[in-house]
């Protein structure tokens, strides 16, 4: 009797080890069978998906100097997404990325339409030689673009932008009361301004009373006669009472008034 009690001890130790190499079991079994259907379903999914892909990019925004075949070329790769995994978020960042583009933004038209806004950067001025100064005071640099004769041009340093942009400002509401107009402007290491005018006369001017000479200046220009205004080469205003004139045609000299 005591033999058999011992073997149904044995017996009954090894069921709960049958007991969990079953649930083992029965658990890879279940977890393979979701990967499946996961799989399965991923792969439904993607034929689904590919019934609406992207077949159009209807860019909208008043462009002026973005190169329609850089931009085309930026987002042809969004062509071969579909409808509904294309990333947005991905297509703002890459047209955002480009030169001339200030800002962008894009959203979905069912059931196959992209459609991208975009706001070109405003330049106002010529920066240097071959950049640009935008309207938010952000110098750029545009490839294959030249400089447009339509704007000044802006000399100085990077972090005088700001400062040049609004002296030009200033200048001009001054000078335009006489019919002149600023071309390019130059600030120069010791404070001192250089005005390129559209009538080829250069102006100097530092920045003490500046206002104020450049309107002495004006006074003395209204007087002048045209062929006096025609023959003005230089004028420099950097004097406390008074200016100094340098004329086209004299031997070098200075006349001071």
């Amino acid at each position: 009797m005591q033999k058999g009690n011992e073997v149904s001890k044995a017996q009954a130790k090894k069921q709960p080890v049958n007991r969990d190499t079953v649930r083992l079991m029965v658990l890879v079994f279940v977890l393979l069978m979701v990967a499946a259907l996961m799989l399965s379903g991923r792969l439904v999914l993607q034929r689904w998906f590919a019934q609406y892909p992207i077949q159009k990019i209807t860019v909208m925004g008043d462009l002026k100097y973005v190169d329609r075949s850089v931009l085309e070329a930026a987002l042809a790769p969004y062509m071969v997404e579909n409808f509904f995994t294309v990333d947005l978020k991905k297509v703002k960042q890459t047209t955002e990325s480009l030169t001339w583009i200030d800002y962008a933004d894009a959203k979905k038209e069912w059931p196959n339409t992209l459609i991208v806004y975009l706001q070109e950067r405003v330049p106002v001025a010529n920066w240097q030689k071959n950049e640009f100064l935008s309207v938010k005071g952000e110098i750029f640099s545009a490839e294959h673009v030249q400089p447009d004769v339509n704007l000044p041009t802006f000399i100085g340093k990077p972090d005088q932008a700001a400062v040049i942009a609004q002296r030009f400002s200033k200048m001009q509401e001054i000078l335009r009361e006489v019919g002149l107009s600023v071309n390019s402007l130059e600030l120069e290491d010791r404070i001192s301004w250089k005005a390129q005018l559209d009538n080829g006369l250069m102006l100097v001017v530092d920045d003490k009373h500046s206002v104020e000479k450049l309107k002495r200046f004006t006074r003395l220009y209204s007087m002048f006669t045209e062929q006096q205004k025609q023959q003005l080469f230089k004028v420099d205003l950097r004097y406390e009472n008074g200016l100094a004139i340098k004329w086209k045609n004299d031997d070098g000299d200075t006349d001071a008034a």
